[in-house]
């Protein structure tokens, strides 16, 4: 027979499990991620514990947001361990600017094959939809997905540059 010393302890036992469980599955504040495309942003993180951005940062995180891929981005293998990935990126802005793209190519469980060096296209005009075309090397010929990410955006950021 279990004494009621030992029962207490069980239940205590068993209800701070419980707690933990609870905490442990309420705790999450992220989600993964499953786009083809991804731009450089902020996390979703409470407003308090968000490191302040410069003004210049803040600047292109805003001019960030108005660049879109339009359709999906395409890879195919050109020669040897080269490939290619192509896709097309729109300046929603009302000034011009450099966009900074990376490419990743991955396997169906989400693992990284490849990634790119940073491609710039160059002088994408306001409202303009540009093609654009990065290469790289992967030794595995066959991939599940594309990543292309931007990097960074420059020109007329926070009223600087001319073009």
């Amino acid at each position: 027979m279990v004494s009621l010393l030992q029962r207490k302890t069980y239940f205590i036992i068993l209800v701070s499990i419980l707690g933990l469980s609870l905490f442990t599955a309420c705790g999450s504040n992220t989600a993964p991620s499953t786009s083809t495309s991804s731009r450089t942003s902020a996390s979703t993180s409470p407003a308090s514990t968000q490191p302040a951005l410069s003004p210049k940062t803040a600047t292109v995180t805003t001019v960030s947001k108005f660049i879109t891929f339009v359709g999906q981005p395409k890879a195919k293998m050109l020669a040897g361990t080269t490939f290619e990935v192509v896709g097309q990126v729109k300046n929603g802005d009302t000034k011009q600017h450099d966009i900074y793209l990376q490419a990743t190519l991955l396997d169906a469980s989400g693992t990284k094959i490849a990634t790119t060096t940073t491609q710039n296209v160059d002088n994408v005009a306001a409202g303009a939809t540009e093609t654009f075309t990065i290469q790289g090397t992967t030794t595995q010929p066959t991939w599940a997905q594309i990543r292309v990410t931007i990097i960074k955006v420059t020109e007329n950021i926070g009223g600087s540059g001319s073009d």
